[in-house]
């Protein structure tokens, strides 16, 4: 695949991908593939992948009583550090997050999975320290340790994002009054863009581009994320409404959501947890549905059915301001490319190839704007 997302799949060596999920079942991967190499943000702010070390590998001791499993213990991730690691009797994960992000902040995630799971919804918990705390501080960076779960497939199907979503309705419902606090809010880097200031988000990217000297194809990806941005933006002024917002999960997709025997076996990567619209959420599902599977928007009958299954996990219906929401919001999924990664990558190289490889999917976000009444329609058909 040639897509390059923040902090999930698509993983490439070099490139700054999505990946960071650390209970993938083909292990193990080797270390030192120059994850992260080029993919700090901000002028630095961001920071860069931890690296295994003697140092790591004696905290990790002290503080959990677990040492790498084998020779090549890291299990990818391009935000994370993911060790697979074990104490001589069971395998466990050990994460080490990048600078940016707070104990606070992962003291948060944490609450929300403990929530999630005592409800039933399938997340691994942090295994305390020596201290007793959920989270130790290694060098300037949070460090937790979780239970290895072995689920061996990803939500990569159509028959798996059907079930998936019926959890994510789930997730949904369960976090609706769960109490949101600074911390869980609002992570600093992550796959995400509000409609509000789209069109001014966007351009922080654009001006990017065209500040680089872009190529003639560069300079025209530019020119499309500024129109798709406006036409959205139109759009949004029309609507009645805005949709409330709640904690999300803010990346569930593929290797975040992992099957066991046809079921979800674990929910995981819950560094984009924010404060955002359910439809924002679902639709970034959808999203991916449509630009790495099949096509749902170009039929009605998928679009509803998969909307339809999350509503089963959610157990209520969505409003029809809601439902006219999501093609809006799948239709901006693209431009977080632009006005979070291309804007802030500080290695311009890095940059530029994310934003090559953004293409194919701002083309497809422009064609669905052509038929978002259309498709609206069909959603508002199935309630």
């Amino acid at each position: 695949m040639g897509r390059t997302r923040i902090n999930g799949h698509h993983t490439m060596v070099g490139n700054p991908a999505r990946r960071s999920t650390s209970h993938a079942e083909d292990l193990p991967v080797t270390s030192g593939l120059g994850f992260g190499a080029v993919d700090d943000a901000a002028g630095g702010q961001r920071g860069t992948r931890a690296v295994v070390s003697a140092d790591l590998e004696g905290f990790l001791r002290a503080n959990w009583g677990v040492w790498p499993a084998g020779p090549a213990p890291d299990l990818g991730g391009s935000s994370n550090l993911n060790l697979l690691v074990t104490d001589g009797r069971s395998r466990q994960v050990a994460r080490v997050y990048r600078p940016f992000v707070t104990g606070q902040r992962v003291a948060a995630l944490q609450a929300v999975r403990h929530h999630l799971a005592s409800h039933g919804v399938p997340c691994a918990e942090p295994i305390p320290a020596a201290g007793g705390r959920g989270w130790e501080t290694f060098e300037g960076r949070a460090v937790e340790v979780e239970p290895y779960v072995a689920a061996p497939a990803a939500m990569n199907t159509l028959t798996r994002v059907r079930t998936g979503l019926a959890v994510l309705g789930r997730i949904h419902a369960l976090l609706q009054a769960f109490p949101s606090s600074p911390a869980a809010a609002a992570p600093r880097f992550a796959n995400y863009i509000a409609a509000d200031g789209l069109v001014e988000a966007v351009a922080a990217g654009t001006r990017r581009i065209r500040a680089w000297q872009p190529t003639p194809a560069e300079a025209r990806l530019a020119d499309l994320a500024d129109e798709l941005a406006e036409t959205l933006a139109q759009h949004e002024r029309d609507r009645p409404t805005q949709p409330r917002r709640q904690l999300v999960h803010g990346d569930f997709w593929d290797n975040n959501v992992r099957f066991r025997h046809g079921q979800v076996a674990l929910v995981t990567d819950f560094d984009f947890l924010g404060d955002h619209p359910r439809t924002d959420d679902l639709a970034l599902t959808l999203y991916f549905t449509s630009v790495d599977l099949t096509d749902i928007t170009s039929d009605p009958a998928p679009l509803t059915e998969l909307a339809d299954a999350y509503e089963s996990g959610l157990g209520t219906r969505l409003s029809q301001h809601e439902r006219a929401a999501i093609p809006l919001a799948m239709a901006r999924q693209p431009l977080w490319s632009i006005s979070v990664w291309v804007a802030l990558l500080d290695d311009q190289d890095g940059a530029r190839r994310h934003l090559a490889a953004t293409a194919p999917e701002l083309e497809w976000a422009l064609q669905l704007t052509s038929r978002i009444a259309q498709v609206q329609d069909a959603l508002a058909e199935d309630t």
